[in-house]
């Protein structure tokens, strides 16, 4: 019976999921009362395929945020590497080797975050808003403002492929997501990612070789960002120089909403998996019932602030209880 009551505790959800997970349900609810067109297979595949590079964005921030960090390159890498991409098209290469190109751009911008966090000690937050700030400037220069299209059509239609009846894009989602959990959570560098987020000092002190786990992190999320750079043109068949402007914004949302925290250590990714999902719920039924696009940022910034906000509180509550405590003593 102690055997059965340890495996069913080892699987419980945790309280945050299951209000996600409610959460969810609930807008799906009332989304589909207030919109007819909302749970329609349409929608729901369109919704799907929209959410994809947005997903893998949300998981590479998801890997920075719980190692204690913050990347806000994730758009643009996403749109440098769909750029490179497009260029290796229109030079005629295979599109096995304009993906290739694109992630090793996205492991070359990994790379260079690491360095400056790692070797430089550049707080990862003015380093990564510093690379974002060349990156994007090198998409406008390449493309000189204007829209690259010209990727092939063999291409382009995996955005329209389905297997049984999910677009394909959102079933990758699902196996990135199972990968990167199972990474997380049973193996010994998923787990020293935790570790050195909740504390890296302890996390040196008992052997992990924290600047490796903090250089890994940063490649992983620029090797993700390049991947949803890859669905990027998969999905729109081109590649526009404000691609994932507002990503960052938008993934870092998505993973605090998600159980992330911004002191790291915490979150998950199917917990950020929810917490996308929830956004473009959201996002999706302000289209559908006529809302003025520019709220969607409005309603970003509001939530951002709340769930920070939130555990700010829960810290000064904390604080206090032990200052009464210590008092009474």
């Amino acid at each position: 019976m102690e055997g059965i009551s340890l495996e069913r505790r080892k699987f419980r959800l945790p309280i945050s999921m299951v209000g996600l997970i409610l959460f969810n349900v609930l807008l799906f609810i009332g989304l589909s009362i207030l919109s007819p067109t909302f749970l329609t297979l349409r929608n729901m595949r369109s919704l799907m395929v929209r959410m994809s590079e947005l997903a893998m964005l949300t998981f590479a921030q998801t890997l920075v945020l719980i190692n204690g960090g913050m990347d806000l390159t994730v758009g643009s890498a996403m749109a440098l590497s769909g750029t490179i991409a497009g260029m290796l098209f229109k030079v005629g290469a295979h599109p096995v080797i304009a993906v290739l190109g694109a992630l090793v751009t996205g492991i070359v911008i990994g790379t260079l975050n690491g360095f400056l966090v790692v070797h430089l000690k550049i707080d990862s937050f003015i380093a990564t808003v510093a690379t974002n700030s060349i990156l994007r400037s090198v998409v406008y220069l390449l493309l000189r403002g204007r829209v690259l299209s010209g990727f092939p059509k063999n291409y382009v239609l995996l955005g329209s492929v389905n297997l049984l009846g999910i677009p394909l894009l959102f079933v990758l989602v699902i196996v990135f997501a199972i990968i990167l959990h199972f990474f997380l959570r049973k193996t010994a560098l998923g787990r020293s990612v935790y570790a050195v987020g909740a504390n890296i000092n302890c996390a040196h002190i008992s052997g992990i070789d924290t600047n490796f786990v903090k250089y890994f992190v940063f490649v992983a999320s620029g090797l993700l960002s390049a991947i949803g750079g890859v669905f990027y043109t998969i999905r729109i068949g081109a590649m526009i120089p404000d691609a994932g402007l507002n990503s960052p914004l938008e993934v870092v949302t998505a993973a605090l909403i998600g159980g992330a925290s911004v002191k790291g250590g915490k979150g998950s990714i199917f917990g950020s998996l929810l917490g996308i999902l929830a956004m473009y719920v959201l996002i999706n039924g302000f289209n559908l019932l006529g809302f003025n696009p520019f709220w969607e940022v409005v309603l970003l910034g509001i939530v951002l602030i709340t769930i920070v906000g939130q555990s700010s509180m829960k810290k000064v509550v904390k604080m206090s209880r032990a200052s009464r405590r210590g008092r009474a003593a």
